[in-house]
């Protein structure tokens, strides 16, 4: 919904292909922007469970689609 509420979907298509819709509600850039300064004024740090190289985005995605990790996978550049 970042590009707005109005959108279309070829229905036939996403049947044809039993695709899922699944959504995620996010809050806007200033909820977001107030939560990143709450949380750097606390000790609440997330958990890391492994760091990847940019250039190994494949082996990233790889480790979080077998569902071993524990936490957040950060991709560093």
């Amino acid at each position: 919904m970042l590009t707005g509420v109005d959108g279309q979907l070829p229905l036939d298509l996403a049947l044809g292909r039993q695709l899922r819709l699944q959504a995620l509600v996010v809050g806007s850039r200033r909820q977001q922007q107030d939560m990143v300064r709450a949380l750097e004024a606390s000790t609440l740090r997330p958990v890391i469970d492994r760091h990847f190289a940019l250039d190994d985005l494949v082996a990233a995605f790889r480790h979080q689609e077998s569902g071993s990790h524990f936490g957040k996978i950060v991709l560093d550049i």
